[in-house]
């Protein structure tokens, strides 16, 4: 079989990318693994339409979340996908921690986020009754979204413009790189299936350095290498939930290795509290990855310690256990903050392939603004 585009993994990028190449009028192809879309990262995250207030200015990640959030909304409307803009608080708890707020804040209007208000405690518990807090920064560009169903729209926009999305098929090895690619697939039968294409993208988000590493690139050189970092979610009861109305966030890790175990807020109206930030050794098989920690009873004392500071009124027995997710992170134990890998690897000589790798939030965000920026490699390579 010889196509145009071939993508690797069938998460949000992946399918925002094949809607992006079909629409441009490329053959185009994805293969995913699973036997269904968005079975990792894609679906066990905070469902957030995040802002851009957090990464660092000039960033990839600061500059796709902004134009990301104003897209989100509007591509929410086209494709008749659910989402609400709620708004969040980001809270400083006590008095020692508004130094960092004011912080966060200068990096928001730096980065150019709208609408962008620091409250008062007082002014916080107009809003929100049941938040404690010294200040706040009050971002009302952010929201949430149903991501399932915006994986599902994308796939059917993929498919109404040509494209073919196979599961249960996984990339196995590079054959050929030589005047564009030949790839050998293997279904689920063990049967191997060649391909030519003449341009590849690699989103195969938590084994994207695995598929890099394919093509022989050395990703420790490249920085290419993921560290799976590990985030559990804990339930709040239907009671306590009809207590908050906003996103509330406490003040990042310094590093952003997770922005904090924070209030999320599903369709239904329901709070999560999570995710926490674990990084994780090669250890624990695959299999074992997406089991909520068998210590259930200290998991859910550490999350009403880090949620009862800002949300007094919870207590122990509100919370049980959630999902888990794993961020495919760039950025390792100790390391400083990385940005999104988005490359055109002509340097590494392999014209038509372009790696995303340590797609993690706010990738959900800026899925559509990502597959332009994919494009524009791609033409420009």
């Amino acid at each position: 079989m010889t196509v145009d585009v071939l993508i690797i993994g069938g998460g949000i990028i992946g399918l925002a990318c094949a809607a992006e190449s079909a629409k441009r009028g490329y053959s185009t192809i994805l293969i995913e693994r699973h036997e269904s879309f968005g079975q990792e990262a894609s679906s066990r995250n905070s469902e957030v339409i995040h802002s851009g207030i957090y990464y660092v200015p000039g960033s990839l990640k600061a500059r796709l979340c902004l134009a990301g959030n104003t897209t989100m909304y509007a591509e929410c409307e086209r494709l008749g996908v659910w989402y609400r803009r709620c708004g969040k608080f980001i809270v400083a708890v006590t008095p020692d921690e508004v130094p960092d707020l004011e912080k966060i804040y200068q990096r928001g209007i730096e980065n150019g986020v709208q609408g962008l208000e620091v409250l008062t405690g007082e002014q916080v518990k107009k809003l929100e009754p049941h938040i404690r807090c010294s200040s706040a920064i009050y971002v009302p560009s952010t929201g949430i979204v149903d991501s399932h169903e915006l994986m599902k729209a994308y796939l059917h926009e993929a498919r109404s413009h040509g494209a073919d999305i196979v599961f249960g098929v996984r990339f196995s090895e590079v054959i050929s790189a030589q005047h564009g690619f030949t790839l050998c697939m293997q279904e689920a039968s063990g049967e191997k299936v060649e391909m030519q294409t003449r341009f590849v993208i690699n989103a195969a988000g938590l084994f994207a350095d695995k598929v890099a590493q394919a093509f022989g690139i050395d990703i420790d050189q490249a920085g290419y290498r993921i560290h799976p970092n590990r985030g559990h979610y804990c339930r709040v009861s239907l009671a306590k939930s009809r207590f908050i109305s906003h996103l509330i966030y406490p003040i990042p890790h310094p590093q952003l290795v997770s922005v904090g175990i924070h209030i999320g807020i599903d369709r239904a109206g329901q709070c999560r509290l999570g995710p926490d930030a674990e990084y994780m050794d090669g250890s624990i098989p695959e299999t074992e990855w997406y089991k909520f920690d068998p210590d259930e009873s200290g998991r859910r004392e550490k999350f009403y310690r880090a949620g009862v500071r800002y949300f007094p009124s919870l207590e122990l027995e509100d919370l049980s256990p959630d999902q888990v997710g794993i961020r495919p992170k760039l950025q390792g134990p100790n390391d400083p903050i990385r940005d999104f890998v988005i490359a055109e690897e002509s340097a590494h000589g392999l014209p038509g392939l372009v790696n995303l790798i340590g797609i993690e939030s706010p990738g959900l965000t800026c899925a559509c603004e990502i597959a332009k920026e994919v494009f524009n490699k791609m033409v420009r390579g």
